[in-house]
């Protein structure tokens, strides 16, 4: 094909059908570019996605969301896989899972941690987690601050735990026995997004991969 990502519109959302034989980061870039030439053209709603024409894996998969995503006013809230319908996004189960459990029997931090924490349960620090430092929690770790040190929550055979925070600062963060540097690296390009004032964000475990995403509802001042 002469296009490495044709988009076509149809009742349900919009369908991609990608080269299958190009280079991954050109069919991203190809579909960043895409989408941002597209935005006005799109507007803001939300979609169906179904793409043709290529398998991804699942990590694939984001990338190529997270780039419609990051270059429109678009929101991806299902997945066509032949036929059948996946939900995508994973907030409604981070939101429910933190009311019911998160802060059950958790340790509460009211300031900054200057110094290495491991906790038998869940933490909440009011404050930000400082430089050199490692804090370890079975459960989930929220930190309504910014993360400089090192954090490791949750238990592999666990993965429904969580970690959140208003900024990653330290590309050293371990959520149930997974890791992604990347995740936590400084963006630019087309993937640059100016995060909002204040922010949330959440690192959780979704199809089991590790995942950083806008916590969009303020769920810890609602």
């Amino acid at each position: 094909m002469s296009e490495l990502c044709v988009i076509k519109l149809n009742s349900k959302g919009l369908q991609l059908v990608l080269d299958p034989d190009c280079d991954y980061m050109d069919l991203v870039k190809d579909v960043c570019l895409k989408f941002l030439k597209g935005k006005d053209f799109f507007g803001s709603r939300d979609i169906v996605l179904e793409i043709k024409g290529r398998d991804l894996s699942p990590s694939e998969l984001r990338g190529v969301v997270e780039a419609i995503q990051l270059n429109s006013d678009l929101t991806i809230k299902l997945i066509r896989e032949e036929e059948e319908l996946k939900e995508y996004s994973y907030h409604e189960d981070v939101d429910r899972f933190y009311y019911e459990k998160a802060l059950e029997n958790a340790k509460i931090i009211r300031g900054d941690v200057s110094s290495d924490l491991n906790e038998e349960t869940s933490l909440l620090v009011l404050g930000d987690i400082k430089r050199e430092v490692f804090v370890k929690a079975r459960g989930s770790v929220i930190v309504l601050g910014k993360i400089f040190g090192k954090v490791e929550a949750g238990e592999a055979a666990h993965p429904d735990s969580f970690i959140i925070a208003s900024e990653f600062l330290n590309t050293d963060i371990t959520l149930c026995g997974r890791t992604n540097e990347e995740l936590f690296e400084e963006k630019t390009g087309f993937f640059k997004k100016k995060d909002k004032k204040g922010e949330l964000k959440c690192v959780s475990i979704f199809r089991d991969e590790m995942v950083l995403e806008p916590l969009e509802q303020g769920i810890l001042f609602s």
